[in-house]
């Protein structure tokens, strides 16, 4: 059985004619007759009673034609796939905390107005969550800070942050404006999980001048350590996108450790070959936009 023996069929079951048939799919009439008794062979039933030179569809073929022409309709709608039922599969976006918290909504805005019939599932995590997620395959596209791994990604760059030290305007450290490497001991620190990108670059950082910081507060939230670096309980790590605005009303300052820029780079990640797809090229250039 093939899916041209179950389009012969269906026609004749419209036409009830295999003149009629042969006509509408532009093939012989004796070619209609071969298909529908090949696929009674093969069927071992009859579809069809044949009275007085004329076809009536019987018991057998009223019940077959109903499966048939699922089965029928459901291959051409895998045919189009892409313009029809890929809109109804929600496409799975992760983004790292930091993103979500500054781009996302922007960006899926964005996104929702140009393909407004495509459905969206949103994750927002640190990026070693999202990158197990990409890994496991329970999200499509990452858009994170930092991605490494030992598997095979397309991986794109989205933007770039500087990330600095802040603390509030009465700290002892505010009117300089500037904190010496060996000085981060004698200091409170509020800072985000390990794991995450700000921490990961924090730790970098203190690493290479062989020193450990243990923060007095850790969270995954960082709006929590920001409220508490404006109540001076300590400094923390910002990247610029969030640190802004308190920048620009004075209620956080920035600090600078010489010599010791930090730098966190965001990426659009995808299995193999997913980042051709031009919804998912329209995802990223979303996200591109909004970090602009």
């Amino acid at each position: 059985m093939n899916l041209r023996q179950l389009e012969v069929f269906l026609s004749v079951c419209e036409t009830l004619s295999i003149t009629q048939t042969a006509n509408q799919l532009y093939i012989s009439q004796p070619a209609v007759s071969k298909t529908i008794k090949a696929l009674e062979n093969e069927l071992q039933i009859p579809l069809f009673d044949r009275i007085d030179n004329r076809l009536l569809l019987n018991e057998n073929g009223k019940l077959f034609r109903v499966k048939a022409y699922q089965l029928v309709l459901d291959f051409r709608q895998l045919q189009n796939f892409n313009d029809h039922f890929s809109q109804q599969i929600p496409l799975r976006i992760g983004t790292s905390l930091t993103i979500g918290n500054h781009s996302l909504p922007a960006a899926i805005t964005q996104f929702q107005t140009l393909h407004p019939k495509i459905s969206v599932k949103l994750f927002a995590e640190n990026a070693i969550q999202i990158q197990h997620r990409l890994e496991a395959g329970e999200i499509d596209l990452a858009i994170t800070e930092g991605f490494m791994t030992n598997q095979n990604f397309d991986k794109s760059i989205v933007s770039r942050y500087p990330l600095f030290l802040v603390c509030a305007p009465q700290n002892n450290l505010a009117k300089s404006g500037v904190i010496e490497a060996q000085h981060l001991l004698q200091q409170n620190f509020v800072l985000r999980e390990k794991g995450s990108t700000l921490r990961d670059r924090f730790d970098e950082l203190t690493h290479q001048l062989g020193l450990e910081v243990a923060p007095i507060l850790e969270s995954v939230n960082t709006e929590i350590l920001i409220q508490a670096v404006k109540a001076n309980l300590g400094i923390t790590v910002l990247p610029l996108p969030l640190a802004q605005p308190s920048l620009d009303e004075g209620s956080l300052v920035r600090l600078n450790i010489l010599s010791h820029p930090m730098e966190t780079i965001n990426y659009a990640v995808t299995h193999p070959g997913k980042i051709k797809s031009k919804i998912y090229q329209s995802v990223i250039d979303c996200f591109v936009a909004v970090e602009k």
